[in-house]
């Protein structure tokens, strides 16, 4: 198996748990200040993609 491949494998689920909660919210409703559905979302979104960054470069270098 590849180096890097298990962060790429996470970094993909982690993202995507992160836009399903992101997608749950309307465009009706706006953002508000205690809103931790979206911020929970957000914050998988960043941390999936960084998960997905460094797997390639992992892959990359190997």
């Amino acid at each position: 198996m590849k180096k890097g491949l298990i962060p790429i494998a996470l970094g993909t689920i982690v993202t995507a748990t992160g836009v399903a909660l992101d997608s749950k919210q309307s465009k009706k409703y706006k953002c508000q200040r205690n809103d931790y559905t979206s911020m929970v979302g957000t914050l998988l979104i960043g941390v999936g993609a960084a998960h997905i960054l460094l797997g390639t470069i992992d892959m990359i270098r190997e």
